[in-house]
């Protein structure tokens, strides 16, 4: 009885698997450029507060726009730290994005919080019609 049940579920399985499969490469491509965010080293003065929820991914035509923040407390002005990531290594377009934007904002007195935005090509990715 289980092995008829595994040779139903497997055609439905690999359905589910090529679907989903641009998804998870989508995914996984915006957490490699979080991830080489979080290794660029910081601003003079500035330590790092939190990381914040990765933004949905949504899209238009075949485009993905997604996107990621954290904060800083620094005593550095905010046009400061935002040209500071601006001129990042991890902030360069490359083949998976496009499009990346950064943009800090003042959160409180001592704390910055940078947005940064990416535009890619997400042809398969249902989110991103």
């Amino acid at each position: 009885m289980l092995l008829v049940v595994a040779i139903v579920a497997t055609p439905f399985l690999l359905m589910y698997a090529a679907a989903m499969a641009p998804r998870w490469i989508n995914d996984y491509r915006l957490e490699s450029l979080a991830d080489r965010a979080r290794e660029h080293p910081l601003p003079p003065s500035t330590t790092f507060l939190t990381w914040e929820p990765q933004r949905p991914v949504t899209g238009d035509s075949g485009d993905c726009w997604a996107g990621f923040a954290f904060r800083l407390r620094t005593d550095r002005p905010t046009e400061e730290i935002e040209r500071y990531y601006e001129a990042a290594p991890f902030m360069r377009t490359d083949e998976h994005f496009s499009e990346l934007s950064v943009s800090a904002s003042q959160v409180s007195s001592d704390q910055v919080s940078v947005d940064v935005g990416t535009t890619s090509s997400g042809a398969w990715d249902l989110r991103c019609w």
